[in-house]
């Protein structure tokens, strides 16, 4: 949507792996968080700047909010899962 977000590595609270802060335009991810679990961490926030920059995380409540990150978070994981590599190889050609 043309909307740069600044992605950091952060030292956050005990027990928040990621937040985003859509009116600084910023994402940070725990410095802490293990590897294998940083591409997660990063969808779900991605999801909630979508969600800031379209407008929808002023209209629903944080709770709701929550519920379609953690689902965007795990559909895109899946798809990813599915097609990445086909998608990949095709832009490496």
């Amino acid at each position: 949507m043309g909307v740069r977000f600044r992605v950091e590595m952060a030292d956050l609270e005990e027990d928040t792996i990621g937040d985003t802060v859509g009116l600084y335009r910023r994402i940070r991810l725990s410095k802490d968080v293990d590897s294998k679990k940083l591409w997660s961490v990063l969808v779900h926030e991605w999801v909630h700047a979508v969600l800031s920059v379209n407008g929808v995380g002023s209209v629903v409540s944080a709770e709701v909010e929550e519920i379609i990150a953690q689902s965007m978070e795990h559909g895109i994981e899946e798809l990813m899962r599915q097609i990445g590599p086909q998608l990949l190889e095709a832009y490496q050609e």
